[in-house]
């Protein structure tokens, strides 16, 4: 075996001794960035709003198709009729398209970084907007739906993962609740919109046509972004991550951004190869020898970062290099979003003016924008809510509130009972929007750096698979044994969310990315940050 040459060794054993005494003289103390109140600023809250556009793009798809079904006339497509499955088929392909989308957006959130993956995706919304709303064919407008889900996909996978790498531990949740905010807040814009338009001619091209408008904006606000600086590391660029750090904390000093950048590196391969009993961390230096000179200990923590990139696995191998930990990890975050579909939120509302016409509501668009806007109402309160009381808690908590609604929905459509079947549904979906419809898209924080890409890809993927099938599935289900029957199986399905969430959701609020991984450790401990913390 080839021994290192003696001054590439002196180098790797300084640099090594720079990266041990500079953590511990800064991990418990005010410079770590985490233990402090983050600092919002307009610049820092533009980060978020901005990113997030690609969630209100998905969600403005979601609500815009309830419309679109009511105001599309078969002559426009130069069909005779419009069948319940061609109906069917219009929704769900985006969703096929969505799974699609989810599977490329693996390689590309790695290969291109997440900040490009999120440009591609603005531009793949930009062309579908414009082949839906020029449509005069179903084949026309269901490949426009394909490409539509495709960007709705490669959103669903990125924008989750750009939004934890860029914000704070102490805020976490609140900025990827800000993502769901913007999810439903599209939505309510599409219901809104359409209970306007609905009787104008070419509504429904008119809805598509405006789907394009946040996607543009997102193309021109993208470079005011900064790179994820986890990924920017994973990729060798430490001076660019150290800069894109200084945009995301514009008040930290530069002791404190370097501090940050030694505990992405924590969490890298070379530094796992190496154990903490490792010779190479044996020799231990005064703190003041290194932090007296802060500009030379950041170049060299640079050179250190440059070491540990250059020695990782190659990014190829990162999906067949998944352990045990990081497996517990992504089966709790595919089941959530299983059970995020099975629930049947999506479902009320594609269909709910279907729904609601069924059950003798004139104006069935309207109950649609009531469920809009509950959603959106009670995601604002999610975000309030889930880093002060915790994922888990707020689960625990609302899903068995959807259940009881669920129930009460499936009795006052059996007894053609138009308000209690709304008031019912209404208790539901802000349930859902507080627990259900917010806390499965943070699974991706669960993840570690290596596998997040690979791993955020498997559970979107779980999401556009239910969703598709029940897209596809919903109105020849409730034609064969009615809308009770159907909203009671949602019912049992919520049921058993609450008891999976019980036994294997673990409560991760307040904890860093890099020590998330420790709660998967030795099977999945559900209660670790309160026996550590409380």
């Amino acid at each position: 075996m080839a021994t290192e040459s003696p001054s590439l060794q002196t180098r790797n054993d300084h640099y090594t001794d720079i990266y041990r005494t500079y953590s511990q003289a800064t991990d418990t103390t005010a410079n770590d960035i985490d233990l402090r109140k983050y600092p919002l600023s307009w610049k820092t809250v533009k980060i978020y709003m901005s990113a997030s556009i690609g969630g209100l793009l998905f969600g403005y798809d979601g609500g815009a198709i309830a419309g679109v079904l009511l105001a599309i006339r078969p002559q426009d497509l130069q069909l005779e009729d419009l069948k319940d499955y061609q109906k069917g088929l219009i929704t769900g392909t985006a969703g096929f398209g969505a799974f699609c989308g989810s599977i490329c957006a693996f390689p590309l959130a790695d290969r291109l970084g997440r900040k490009r993956t999120i440009g591609l995706c603005s531009v793949l919304f930009t062309l579908a907007a414009i082949i839906m709303a020029l449509a005069k064919s179903l084949s026309v407008l269901v490949a426009g739906r394909l490409i539509l889900g495709t960007a709705v996909g490669i959103a669903a996978q990125c924008v989750p993962i750009y939004l934890s790498e860029v914000s704070p531990s102490s805020a976490r949740g609140t900025i990827l609740a800000l993502n769901t905010l913007a999810i439903t807040s599209g939505q309510l814009l599409a219901c809104t919109l359409s209970w306007f338009i609905i009787n104008q001619p070419y509504a429904w091209r008119l809805l598509f046509a405006l789907g394009g408008l946040p996607a543009v904006m997102l193309l021109i606000l993208l470079k005011s972004l900064p790179e994820s600086p986890r990924w920017l590391l994973l990729t060798g660029s430490p001076q660019e991550a150290r800069e894109s750090l200084c945009v995301i904390y514009p008040k930290a000093s530069d002791v404190q951004i370097i501090n940050k950048m030694v505990k992405i590196m924590r969490n890298m391969s070379i530094i796992h190869r190496e154990g903490e009993n490792s010779p190479l961390l044996s020799r231990e230096r005064p703190a003041h020898t290194i932090l007296g000179n802060s500009a030379e200990a950041e170049n060299e923590v640079m050179q250190r970062a440059n070491i540990t990139t250059d020695l990782q696995w190659p990014q190829s191998e990162i999906a067949t290099k998944m352990d045990s930990r990081t497996r517990r990890a992504l089966f709790v975050g595919c089941i959530l979003m299983f059970f995020q579909q099975a629930t049947g939120f999506n479902a009320f509302v594609y269909y709910s003016p279907l729904i609601f016409s069924e059950i003798g509501v004139d104006d069935s668009l309207l109950p649609a924008v009531a469920v809009a806007f509950i959603n959106f109402v009670f995601t604002g309160v999610a975000m309030r809510v889930v880093d002060r009381s915790g994922r888990r808690s707020v689960l625990l908590t609302t899903v068995w509130i959807m259940t009881l609604g669920l129930i009460v929905c499936s009795v006052g459509f059996q007894y053609k009972v138009s308000a209690i079947f709304l008031i019912a549904l209404l208790v539901y979906v802000a349930a859902y929007a507080v627990g259900m419809g917010t806390v499965p898209w943070m699974s991706v924080e669960f993840l570690p750096l290596s596998h997040r890409s690979f791993g955020a890809s498997c559970i979107t993927c779980t999401n556009w698979l239910t969703n598709s099938a029940i897209s596809f599935s919903f109105l020849p289900l409730v034609k064969e044994f009615g809308n009770e029957f159907t909203m009671t199986l949602f019912a049992l399905m919520t049921a058993l969310d609450w008891f999976f969430i019980y036994f294997w959701y673990p409560e991760v609020k307040g904890l860093s990315l890099e020590e998330i991984g420790q709660v998967f450790e030795d099977g999945i401990d559900v209660h670790y940050v309160y026996r550590k913390y409380h």
